[in-house]
């Protein structure tokens, strides 16, 4: 168990402590990136539904009674890794609770290993906003090693935007909202994101859930429409502040190199840019297969944000 300096107390969550959560987690982004999303109890209650909050959540409270720190473990057994996310009120960094919270997720790793079936490696993984020092070199220094870089990226309208060109025979249509329509944008996107790292499948279900979690809004949604087929998708919603957000790009694989994905980006850009909004961003894998970094930067979006993944080993593969 990790030393806790003096008056400060470690428990699981309960839901009374939600706003209190909320305001941790919404410190933490303002002070790592200069913005940040405010959360809503919803979201909260989602991610408690993947894991067992008794077990697999933990909050720092400081003598004062305010929430410190907050941490989570969730455990992929498809994917052989333990997903931690931790996070630390900027009042309170310097404390050692970053440290702390990495301490309960390990050990709760370790103690979960041996209840899992297979013999495959197992992995603890951690992201981290590349320019904090601090929280890097305390990876580092327990034996994580990055893997991977990830990138926010975004674009300032302060113009009526480029108009999106099609290719011969493919036009842009917005959702109309339908169930028909939202099924259809989940298989478009399923299938896209194959060539994705990690990517794990998200069944209907999920995909639904999803959408009423974050507020998703249809009319944000575009299709590039070949004929009967749809050979892309873009999937947008507005976040806190009024500003624009692509959860989603995906071109299917036989439309691939012929500029749909960059016709689809300024199709939303036109939506959002009608809408009042000129702030758009979205995140993406730093080494993405697709080259998607690249498309982002040729329609005129740019770095803001690098998070580094990094991973340490629970379990080494036993398999021949």
């Amino acid at each position: 168990m990790p030393h806790l300096p003096a008056g400060y107390t470690i428990r699981h969550p309960r839901q009374d402590d939600i706003p209190a959560i909320i305001e941790v987690l919404y410190q933490h982004d303002l002070a790592e990136t200069g913005e940040a999303d405010r959360y809503s109890p919803d979201d909260i209650l989602s991610e408690w539904e993947g894991i067992d909050i008794d077990a697999d959540a933990w909050v720092i409270v400081a003598p004062t009674g305010t929430i410190a720190g907050y941490g989570t473990l969730t455990t992929n057994t498809d994917a052989g890794r333990f997903i931690s996310d931790a996070y630390v009120h900027p009042a309170y960094y310097g404390r050692g609770i970053g440290s702390m919270l990495i301490d309960l997720m390990e050990a709760r790793a370790a103690e979960l290993i041996p209840t899992l079936p297979g013999s495959s490696q197992l992995v603890l993984e951690n992201n981290v906003i590349a320019n904090n020092e601090a929280a890097r070199t305390l990876l580092e220094a327990r034996g994580y090693i990055l893997t991977r870089a990830f990138f926010h990226m975004h674009i300032q309208l302060d113009r009526p935007p480029e108009q999106p060109i099609w290719p011969e025979g493919i036009h842009a249509r917005s959702s109309d909202g339908s169930e028909e329509d939202i099924s259809r944008a989940h298989a478009v996107i399923e299938e896209s994101f194959q060539d994705h790292w990690q990517h794990t499948p998200v069944s209907y279900e999920d995909w639904l859930r999803m959408l009423v979690r974050e507020n998703f809004d249809p009319a944000l949604w575009f299709f590039a429409q070949d004929g009967d087929e749809i050979a892309g998708a873009i999937i947008c919603q507005v976040r806190e502040e009024n500003n624009g957000w692509i959860a989603r790009l995906g071109v299917r694989r036989p439309w691939r190199k012929h500029g749909l994905g960059a016709a689809l980006l300024r199709e939303a850009f036109s939506a959002f840019y009608s809408r009042g909004i000129y702030r758009v961003g979205l995140g993406v894998d730093g080494q993405s297969l697709t080259g998607a970094q690249r498309l982002y930067e040729r329609v005129g979006m740019h770095i803001t944000m690098h998070v580094g993944h990094y991973e340490k080993e629970f379990r080494a593969s036993n398999e021949t």
